[in-house]
């Protein structure tokens, strides 16, 4: 990015926080980073956790649970319901929050590191069977644990989610809602009481 996104003024360095950030001299823009969010959603029916076999690169033909990228938009539970819904065809709802990991790497888009922050959902399944388009998804399917350790390449985080729901441990479930219009669709969660 070389131009500020607000006034198009050429963008340079200031002092803010303690590093130097990206920032307009022209007017109050500033860039703190590249970040991204990620959901994942484990969905366990009799039993059986719900995986997905990846299509594309990065992780090509690796096992997972179904999950993608939060929108700048969303909200993350419609996030993790929606690419469990469009990853395997299953609708399904959050009950809690099973984990949550950080990573650091990765080119940003301003030429320093990218951060991502992931969160893991359990759901309970509402409907569908599993069904998978064949180019994004090349596999679905509820699977044991017994038949998860048979399988080659499923990913140690999804494996470490799944482990966790069956254990019947409960995650942090959702204890304040907002009613703030100026910022919809905030939860916070914490352990039950």
């Amino acid at each position: 990015m070389k131009y500020c996104p607000m006034c198009a003024a050429e963008l340079g360095t200031r002092l803010e926080g303690g590093r130097d950030r990206v920032a307009c001299p022209s007017c109050s823009y500033l860039f703190f980073g590249d970040f991204s969010i990620g959901c994942g959603g484990v969905v366990i029916r009799d039993g059986k956790a719900l995986l997905i076999r990846r299509g594309h690169e990065p992780g090509r033909g690796w096992w997972q649970i179904p999950g993608g990228y939060v929108e700048h938009d969303e909200v993350i539970t419609d996030a993790v319901a929606r690419e469990v819904l469009e990853e395997a065809g299953v609708r399904a709802k959050v009950i809690d929050v099973l984990g949550i990991r950080h990573s650091v790497g990765g080119a940003g888009s301003i030429g320093g590191p990218s951060s991502n922050v992931y969160v893991m959902f359990r759901l309970e399944p509402l409907g569908g069977e599993p069904v998978c388009d064949g180019n994004e998804v090349t596999g679905a399917g509820y699977f044991s644990m017994e038949e998860i350790a048979a399988m080659d390449r499923v990913q140690s985080l999804s494996k470490f989610g799944i482990e966790w729901a069956l254990s019947g441990r409960v995650g942090f479930t959702p204890a304040q809602a907002g009613s703030d219009p100026n910022r919809p669709g905030w939860v916070l969660y914490g352990l039950p009481i």
